[in-house]
């Protein structure tokens, strides 16, 4: 179990939750397993800031630290795609369809596996987890290369 003042410390998370700060996007990491957000379960999720409200970027740390950095990872991707105004993420925010969370979710992915490897932080599993992340979502090609 990854604790919150070790996990704080790391460089890569010390750098995301800087920029979550420039962003006005609230840190928040939970000792829990998962957390619930509209009914579902899950290791983390990015909410964009809102009408001069602030964002969250919530991150679940009781797993092991190379599967809580990929949450990260992915993410923070999230933030990127909502700070860039990506085109895939306006389209998912427009109109939430299977098919727009798919792409934006296969875009994460690409660019979480890519963090990690920028941040020395990639390894056989984050590609074999981010396969398997991918195929759950649709069953659509789930390859996804650095």
């Amino acid at each position: 179990m990854t604790k919150g003042k070790e996990f704080t410390s790391l460089p890569f998370v010390v750098y995301v939750m800087a920029r979550c700060k420039k962003f006005n996007i609230n840190f928040l990491i939970s000792p829990d397993k998962e957390v619930i957000r509209g009914g579902v379960p899950c290791d983390g999720f990015f909410e964009a800031p809102e009408k001069g409200e602030s964002g969250f970027l919530v991150i679940c740390i009781d797993k092991e630290i190379d599967e809580v950095l990929h949450t990260l990872a992915h993410e923070y991707s999230h933030v990127l795609q909502w700070f860039e105004d990506d085109p895939l993420y306006l389209a998912w925010d427009k109109s939430d369809t299977e098919k727009h969370n798919y792409e934006l979710e296969c875009d994460a992915e690409s660019r979480a596996l890519a963090l990690l490897e920028e941040w020395g932080l990639y390894n056989e599993k984050a590609r074999e987890r981010s396969a398997k992340y991918l195929s759950e979502l649709g069953g659509h090609d789930a390859n996804v290369s650095v």
